[in-house]
């Protein structure tokens, strides 16, 4: 068994054996603080508690430590080091880019391209690699001086959010239209075929590339004292297009020089669904489900797999079912909370499995909003059906939530579609359990799900199958049976800002800011006045 762990931005810990991922856990889900940067205790707990609950000897099995990143000094070393004693067993580093290229193991490609992308790590911001069975061979780079994710997460500072968090907000400003469109024309960035790099014209990132920016956009006489909403999409627009078009350039002049046109995209800068709905109109996609530094605990554990075990699993692809890979909601553990008054508020009743689909089902009919916090926890930015806010996919629910949640109106909700109907609402689609892309959505079933679609008419749709999550699908086939609507509204279940909700008390805590109902474990909980 193969311990990974990541302690940095938005830290994890993963468990892996040899053609199974059993447990992964982000840090912050434990600290309900976002993108927790820190060893993560919580995490490596959990895991270990986990395994010496069910098998003692499982735990005595952990017999290598990966972590995923090089470079470390002071108490982020010493926490490493203290942890290794007290387990007794090696440790090796792997390079950050490394550890999110080796998830094209997780693809079903037998040769691909393997792009990672992110604002930086251990002195890259990008790599490209061939990806099969030998192994990964990279072939190109970019340092972190010439970071196409430092650029946007610059833009992001600028329009004055959160960098390294809020650059989905750029994203989604730049669908919207400016009215007597005006382009920015700046080249900032931009690949250079015959270095095989990205190349920064700034010369400078962080906190400088912000300030040269401003001064830029002051040049051209856009005003950044008083940002109005026209002028943050005309921002948010140029940064995206700059974006594409520069990723874009760079893998057709890696396609065309080894004709490979499979696509492995990581890193950061891959939760940019509007760039990964791009790529795929060109290439066959596969986007990791924990593409964030999150997934270089999982990343740094496949490269020991990869290494230590090769011959003797060779022929064995991990089994990646789904990303239910943390911690686990128990009924028992709800029992303790009603037992200890914290639910004498609620209305609260227990309900068997087989019975779940009829009664959430009628709820979100009668246009309820409920929140799901059951099962294991999701590994990833997405929340998949065990940590989820789910409604009818309207315009009214749409703006409730977002009124919920003091959410910004311009940020589109996701839905969840059942796989036998998504040719209905989507166009050209494709079975997408991990909501990793956009598509275009059906003109003729646009209003019908008007809540889950963006001013541009795409939607990032999970695409779900029974054998992936059997209650959530079995929730909304009630729907479909019910009212001939197999498409929930679906977005993450916590007060905008923070993680996603962890455990049973994180669960309760959140509702009482949203929902009308929640489904914690089997324990149904109802606000009285609902």
């Amino acid at each position: 068994m193969i311990l990974g762990i990541h302690d940095g931005h938005n830290s994890s810990a993963s468990l892996i054996t040899d053609n199974i991922i059993k447990y992964s856990l982000s840090e912050e889900r434990f600290t309900r603080k976002k993108n927790q940067r820190s060893f993560p205790n919580n995490s490596i707990e959990y895991i270990l508690n986990e395994l010496n609950n069910n098998d003692k000897k499982e735990k005595e099995n952990i017999n290598i430590i990966a972590v995923g990143g090089l470079f470390r000094r002071g108490k982020r070393l010493k926490y490493l080091k203290t942890f290794q004693k007290k387990m007794n067993i090696p440790m090796l580093y792997f390079n950050h880019h490394l550890c999110h290229a080796s998830l094209y193991n997780l693809s079903d490609f037998k040769e691909c391209l393997v792009i990672t992308m992110d604002g930086g790590g251990d002195g890259l911001s990008s790599t490209v690699s061939i990806g099969n069975k030998k192994g990964l061979e990279i072939i190109a780079q970019s340092d972190t001086l010439d970071s196409l994710g430092d650029f946007y997460a610059s833009i992001t500072e600028v329009l004055g959010f959160k960098p390294m968090e809020d650059e989905g907000k750029v994203m989604s400003l730049s669908s919207y239209e400016c009215g007597g469109e005006v382009d920015i024309d700046i080249k900032v960035i931009d690949y250079d075929s015959n270095i095989k790099s990205f190349k920064n014209y700034l010369g400078v990132i962080g906190h400088e590339s912000t300030k040269a920016l401003r001064n830029i956009f002051h040049l051209c006489n856009i005003n950044l004292n008083s940002v109005d909403f026209r002028t943050k999409v005309l921002i948010s627009k140029y940064a995206q297009k700059t974006l594409e078009n520069t990723v874009l350039k760079m893998i057709e002049d890696f396609s065309n020089e080894t004709g490979i046109d499979k696509i492995v995209f990581s890193g950061g800068v891959a939760q940019n669904v509007l760039l990964n709905k791009k790529i795929g109109e060109n290439y066959d996609l596969y986007v990791p489900p924990f593409m964030g530094d999150e997934g270089l605990s999982v990343g740094s554990a496949l490269l020991i797999r990869e290494r230590s075990n090769k011959n003797k699993i060779k022929n064995k692809k991990i089994n990646l079912k789904n990303t239910y890979l943390g911690y686990e909601i128990l009924n028992k553990n709800v029992e303790t909370l009603i037992e200890n008054n914290l639910l004498k508020n609620y209305k609260v009743n227990f309900i068997e499995d087989k019975d779940i689909p009829e009664v959430i089902g009628n709820y979100l009919i009668n246009n309820g909003i409920v929140c799901l916090c059951r099962g294991k926890m999701e590994f990833g930015p997405r929340a998949l059906g065990n940590r989820s806010i789910i409604a009818l996919p309207n315009k009214e629910n749409k703006e409730r939530i977002n009124k919920y949640l003091k959410r910004d109106s311009f940020m589109p909700f996701a839905p969840t579609i059942l796989y036998e109907y998504m040719e209905d609402y989507l166009i050209s689609p494709k079975y997408n359990p991990f909501m990793t892309t956009l598509f275009d959505v059906n003109k003729n079933n646009i209003e019908i799900i008007r809540g889950v679609v963006h001013v541009d008419n795409t939607t990032r749709a999970q695409i779900l199958k029974r054998e992936f999550n059997n209650l959530y699908y079995d929730i909304i086939n009630y729907l479909y049976d019910s009212i001939d609507l197999p498409v929930v509204l679906n977005t993450s279940f916590n007060i905008h800002g923070e993680p996603i909700v962890c455990n049973e008390l994180d669960g309760i805590k959140s509702f009482k800011f949203v929902g009308d109902v929640l489904l914690l474990g089997n324990w149904l909980i109802e606000k009285i006045n609902y």
